[in-house]
């Protein structure tokens, strides 16, 4: 009988150097521990979103980007998408068009997407000021970008994308002032101590 061919992930170079941490977005086998530590993030955010009383007085995001430096850039962004998703179609104040819930979606996977790659190219090794001031930098990126694609969406239904786009800025200034003070202020210790799970979980 022929010999069964040799596994092609272990000869993989690919794999290999994955293996090793050096891509962002390195293979990470689904465990109960991975999926309780996401589950656990999936109701933080929800809390902080359904107990949310001022507009764009948020911790979602913050939220969502400790999952990706957690649980790293794949399982970040289905946090992300996940969480959103619920938010958006159990909305107490009625659920979002699909197009609208489509941008929101996209904006969390992206903040869980930028603290898988930001943990992996070794923010958490950052001393406090640096580190701070590179999660000050996210959250401006972050929410402007969530605030552009969902005001994009909202003015693309009302058939008015100008004045969406240029109503809409006060309250995207006042977003993401909030964001820069909770991921400099909060963020900055939480990274740290999220880090030292990362590795165990990356073990």
């Amino acid at each position: 009988m022929r010999e069964p061919p040799a596994s092609l992930p272990d000869q993989s170079p690919l794999v290999r150097h994955a293996s090793r941490g050096a891509l962002p977005i390195a293979p990470q086998p689904f465990s109960a521990r991975r999926l309780s530590y996401a589950a656990l993030l999936m109701a933080a955010g929800l809390t902080g979103a359904y107990a949310e009383t001022i507009p764009n007085f948020e911790v979602l995001t913050l939220v969502v980007f400790c999952a990706g430096v957690l649980l790293g850039v794949r399982d970040g962004i289905l946090t992300g998408a996940v969480t959103m998703l619920v938010y958006s179609l159990l909305n107490p104040y009625g659920a979002a068009p699909p197009l609208i819930t489509l941008a929101q979606v996209a904006g969390e996977a992206a903040a869980g997407a930028a603290g898988g790659v930001l943990a992996a190219a070794g923010l958490a090794a950052l001393p406090p000021v640096p580190r701070a001031l590179g999660l000050a930098i996210s959250a401006v990126l972050l929410t402007l970008f969530f605030d552009l694609v969902t005001n994009l969406a909202t003015g693309y239904l009302m058939g008015q994308v100008r004045i969406a786009l240029l109503g809409g800025i006060p309250f995207s200034l006042w977003h993401i002032g909030w964001n820069v003070a909770l991921f400099a202020g909060v963020g900055t210790p939480l990274v740290g101590a999220l880090s030292h799970y990362r590795s165990r979980l990356s073990s």
